[in-house]
């Protein structure tokens, strides 16, 4: 999203931070509900699936269905079987390893044999086989038994070397949590309390870490073998500066690009991890300067190139409208190296109008720089709209040489964020959106979706959200593009309207929408904000 929106988001969300809690007794985020001493979330915890304390048996996981009737706070779940079991008289089993089925249903081993790769024999004989009563599992990889006999993961979740884990990540901004997400089955694991208001992620030696933007910290949470949810580890985190957004980690060094403060703050890993969390302090912050409003960054070599977006005002955007090469050699003592001015780039104005460039991400793709430009009119009033069409402008890093890369007014306005597929690039466009009321609420939105080019910077395939028709009222937000990940050739777009993914996938030079609007299908992965009732993704990550 622009910056604009970004400050207005932090501080809707911030008011509900501050307004929301009393000082004492239990208060359930939004999307999970009171349950003993804590809150569950009903819809995907297999511990309190549906309901407090209503367990999924062996073998199963917890899927969100319809609505709680009230009673709760969002949908709730219901227990099914985990991917790789069938449903053999009433149960749930794993034909691989279940010693009552054993390669099939109804196929049951001898009192004295085990199940192995759905053979009855007389011990298990693989080497990475652990025995769980009668069953020869790989604890490395097995979803019921992960990293010990019994332990399940979640829905949403795989087995990867002994830990329950999720293919992919994403950030609750508007109620301060994370959750995950599997990229086959598309279910989401149970949504975790992570800062107040989480807005960008990376991953550093199997700990999630998060940038707040409410908190000004960045935060870390970890998700050991067996465990049910990402736990956050509250003594590991760190200040960052203000409205943090993104984080980029490179080795034993993590960078974050701090909009608001104007800073790039460098963070280094020191000795030891483990169930703590990562020790991490800050050595250095690069400042940019007031109204330069650094939005994210893009490694080329030893340099970090940081676009700009600048304030907004005729002066202070002045301030912005470029990309500085931030040399990170020796990350204790940053300098600049070169700035590339996007002031007199052909910005296509509309109707031979006035645009600004507004840079906002970056990505390196066949060691050149792609920068997303917002292209926004000159004047916001009261909220920037776009002045010319989608445009990315290409640097070259040897050079300095830049040019304009037109991504089509018919199919994108006001690019968000850029990303490699291939030897392409994906972008997403926030498009022509139009709000009501001082919460932002939005009202439409045009030339928005996604623009694929090919590795010669050609438009080859593009998407754009339908509209479905619904029956009630509200059954059918808006969607509003944002940032997304890229997994294989699968595309998951954050909504920063409503809470969802789409999931897009890319073959034979065009887009197929495996999951979105088109169907009202789209992975609700965001409850919203009860005060504010914005639901807004605002970012997804593939550890």
């Amino acid at each position: 999203m622009s910056s604009r929106r970004v400050l207005a988001m932090v501080m809707v969300v911030g008011a509900v931070a501050l307004t929301g809690c009393p000082d004492t007794g239990i208060v359930c985020r939004d999307g999970t509900n009171r349950c003993g001493t804590g809150c569950a979330d009903y819809a995907s915890d297999r511990r309190n699936c549906g309901g407090c304390g209503q367990a999924c048996a062996a073998n199963q996981v917890c899927v969100a269905t319809g609505s709680d009737g009230g009673v709760g706070s969002g949908p709730v779940g219901k227990c099914e079987c985990q991917q790789g079991t069938l449903l053999c008289e009433g149960r749930c089993v794993a034909t691989a390893t279940d010693p009552s089925a054993c390669g099939a249903c109804g196929k049951a081993c001898a009192m004295n044999e085990v199940c192995e790769q759905g053979q009855c024999k007389q011990s298990c004989t693989l080497g990475v086989s652990t025995l769980c009563g009668a069953s020869c599992v790989d604890t490395s990889s097995d979803v019921g038994n992960c990293g010990g006999c019994g332990l399940t993961c979640q829905a949403g979740q795989k087995c990867v070397s002994g830990g329950c884990t999720s293919d992919v990540v994403v950030a609750c901004f508007s109620t301060g949590q994370v959750t995950g997400l599997s990229a086959s089955s598309l279910q989401r694991g149970p949504l975790a309390d992570l800062g107040t208001g989480p807005a960008a992620l990376a991953t550093m030696n199997g700990v999630l870490l998060a940038a707040d933007g409410i908190d000004r910290k960045l935060n870390q949470a970890d998700l050991p073998a067996g465990a049910s949810t990402f736990r956050e580890l509250t003594g590991r985190s760190i200040v960052t500066g203000q409205v943090p957004n993104q984080v980029l980690v490179d080795g034993e060094f993590v960078y974050v690009v701090n909009a608001q403060s104007g800073t790039l703050q460098v963070v280094k890993r020191g000795a030891g991890d483990g169930d703590a969390g990562l020790p991490l302090s800050t050595i250095q912050e690069f400042v940019f300067g007031t109204n330069t409003f650094p939005q994210a960054m893009a490694k080329v070599g030893s340099a970090l190139w940081v676009p700009l977006y600048g304030g907004y005002g005729a002066g202070a955007a002045d301030a912005g409208q470029r990309v500085i090469q931030i040399d990170i050699s020796d990350p204790a003592n940053l300098r600049a190296t070169a700035e590339v001015s996007l002031k007199n780039l052909d910005l296509k104005g509309f109707d031979g109008g006035a645009s600004v460039a507004r840079p906002f991400s970056a990505v390196t793709q066949r060691g050149q720089v792609y920068v997303a430009l917002n292209n926004f009119a000159a004047e916001c009033n009261p909220i920037c709209v776009p002045g010319g069409p989608g445009l990315l402008a290409k640097i070259d890093p040897a050079t300095k040489a830049v040019s304009v890369i037109d991504l089509g007014a018919d199919a994108c306005l006001n690019p968000q964020w850029v990303s490699t597929l291939g030897d392409g690039l994906v972008v997403s466009c926030g498009g022509q959106a139009n709000y009501t009321g001082q919460n932002f609420v939005l009202t439409s939105v045009s030339q928005a979706g996604v623009v694929v080019l090919d590795a010669n910077d050609r438009r080859v395939a593009t998407w754009s959200p339908a509209t479905p028709t619904c029956g009630d009222a509200g059954a059918c937000p808006l969607f509003l593009p944002g940032r997304f990940a890229v997994k294989g050739s699968s595309i998951f777009l954050a909504d920063q309207n409503a809470g969802r993914l789409v999931v897009l996938d890319v073959a034979d030079g065009g887009i197929s929408e495996r999951r979105g609007p088109a169907r009202n299908d789209a992975v609700q992965v965001c409850p919203p904000n009860a005060m504010s009732g914005v639901a807004n993704v605002s970012d997804v990550l593939v550890p």
